[in-house]
């Protein structure tokens, strides 16, 4: 598939304990992926890309058929479209349903970025990565590889920072989107609101937070 990719990242991570275990438990297997794709055509060749790139994609292309798969197997990577067959943002349900469950695998949606809401709420319920189509499997592949490399056990210490600065929910809000790395112009996108709105909160956010940029926001978040 010829594709161009654009991604929002996230921190969404694992405790180290399970990190490791995981980690000890992939070595000398390929890499389990589900992929949840309703178009069949897209779905078909996406999954054969990844398994030419050394992966074993299981393929699904319901709501239902992807809650039976997490079942009956475990996985390294979820890929999931947000519109799915039924009209309905099924994608956003499979999101709460592995946060609900505290299911440690990273989450990357696939969206044409048409509906803001819909973008916004995969990023409040977890998604890793936001990942707009078209996009290449080699792009795809360098996102799990470094979602994989990536230290694990962030969100924790994130929100724990994040209440320890007396946020307020919409500031909080904000913060989150600006440890993901998106520009003002992209949050005031997602969120809604205006840039100067944006600007304002981020200005309360560093004053609450003793800081005067987004490095050290990122410092104080996570201290080395």
């Amino acid at each position: 598939m010829d594709m161009t990719a654009r991604l929002a990242r996230t921190g969404m991570g694992l405790g180290l304990s399970e990190s490791r275990r995981r980690e000890a438990s992939t070595m000398g297997r390929p890499r389990q992926i589900l992929l949840i794709e309703d178009e069949s055509v897209a779905g078909q060749a996406l999954a054969q890309s990844l398994q030419g790139l050394g992966m074993v994609c299981r393929w699904v292309s319901t709501f239902e058929a992807a809650s039976q798969a997490w079942k009956e197997a475990s996985y390294d990577a979820v890929i999931t479209d947000i519109m799915l067959d039924s009209g309905k943002p099924d994608g956003l349900e499979i999101l709460r349903k592995i946060e609900q469950a505290g299911m440690p695998m990273p989450v990357v949606v696939i969206s044409a970025f048409a509906d803001q809401v819909r973008v916004k709420e995969a990023l409040n319920h977890g998604a890793a990565y936001l990942l707009e189509k078209p996009f290449s499997t080699s792009e795809l592949k360098k996102i799990l590889e470094r979602l994989w490399e990536e230290p694990k056990g962030l969100i924790g210490a994130r929100e724990r920072a994040l209440n320890q600065a007396t946020l307020t929910n919409k500031e909080c809000e904000v913060a989150r989107l600006l440890l993901k790395g998106l520009s003002t112009q992209e949050m005031a996108r997602l969120t809604g609101n205006s840039e100067k709105t944006l600007k304002q909160h981020i200005s309360t956010i560093y004053e609450k937070c003793g800081v005067s940029s987004r490095t050290e926001f990122f410092h104080y978040i996570f201290p080395t």
